[in-house]
C-alpha cells in the first residue's frame, strides 16, 4: 500500500496570505508629468517595486488549531473533566501543538476518554484494539497510541473512498482497500463513535443525516448555496 499522510496544521496567517496583492506596495506610479498622459511603468515599473512576482511569503503566527482527524480533541481529550476551564486549557494546547514528538503525552487522557466510549455499549472490552488481559484504562493504550498521530491518511491506491478511518483500519487488521483520508461525504461522527463504542466501522447512528451541500462530485464539490 502506497500511503500518503495529509496533515493540516497552517495556521490563519497562510490563509489571508491569499488576500495580498502582488509586491510590498512600495512603488508607485506615475501620472506621467505635466502632458497629464498616464505613464505604463511607473518608478517601480509595471508592477512597483515588487514588479509581477508571488507576495512576499506572510510571517506564521502561533498555530491556533491543528487540521487532523475531525473530533479527536473533542472526543478524546479530557472530554469528560468535569472541570470546563481545565477542559478548554487542554483542547486549546492540544490544537497548538505542532511538535509530533509530544504527542505521545496525550495518551494517558486519551486512555482515560476511551475507557468511557468503549462502555457505551454496555460491552466493555470489544472497542478496536482493546487489550481484554487488562482490567485498568492501560488496556486501552494502543488504540490511544494510533489516535495520538492525529493527522489524515491516504492510501493513493485505493479502489474507492468511502471509508473514514479506512487506512488506519486496514493498519490494524480490518481488511479494506479504501483510500480513507476524509472526504465531505465520510459521516465522520458515526464512523469514530461506531470504532470507539463498538469496535466497528459502522453501527452507530447519530440520526443526523449528511448535509446535501457535501454531494458534490466536482471541484469545489459543494453544491450551489440555497
Amino acid at each position: 500500500m502506497n500511503a500518503r499522510t495529509l496533515l493540516w496544521t497552517a495556521p490563519l496567517a497562510l490563509t489571508l496570505a491569499l488576500a495580498a496583492g502582488c509586491g510590498d506596495g512600495s512603488g508607485s506610479s506615475s501620472t506621467g508629468g505635466s502632458g497629464g498622459t498616464t505613464a505604463t511603468a511607473g518608478s517601480g515599473g509595471t508592477g512597483g517595486s515588487g514588479g509581477t512576482g508571488n507576495p512576499k511569503a506572510p510571517t506564521l503566527g502561533p498555530q491556533i488549531d491543528r487540521m487532523g482527524r475531525p473530533a479527536i480533541n473533542t472526543a478524546l481529550n479530557h472530554t469528560f473533566d468535569l472541570d470546563a476551564t481545565a477542559k478548554d486549557t487542554a483542547k486549546d494546547a492540544y490544537n497548538a501543538n505542532s511538535n509530533e514528538a509530544n504527542w505521545a503525552n496525550y495518551v494517558g487522557d486519551f486512555e482515560t476518554s476511551l475507557a468511557i466510549l468503549d462502555s457505551l455499549d454496555t460491552n466493555c472490552g470489544n472497542q478496536i484494539l482493546a487489550d481484554t488481559s487488562k482490567t485498568d484504562k492501560s488496556r486501552y493504550a494502543t488504540l490511544a497510541g494510533v489516535f495520538v498521530d492525529d493527522r489524515l491518511y491516504v492510501n493513493t491506491e485505493g479502489a474507492m473512498c468511502d471509508t473514514y478511518l479506512g487506512v488506519e483500519a486496514n493498519a490494524v487488521g480490518i481488511p479494506n482497500s479504501d483510500c480513507g483520508g476524509r472526504t465531505l461525504k465520510y459521516d465522520v461522527i458515526e464512523t469514530s463513535y461506531s470504532a470507539l463504542a463498538a469496535g466497528v466501522l459502522t453501527g452507530i447512528d447519530d440520526t443526523i443525516a449528511i448535509s446535501d451541500a457535501a454531494k458534490g462530485e466536482t471541484f469545489p464539490y459543494l453544491i450551489d448555496p440555497n
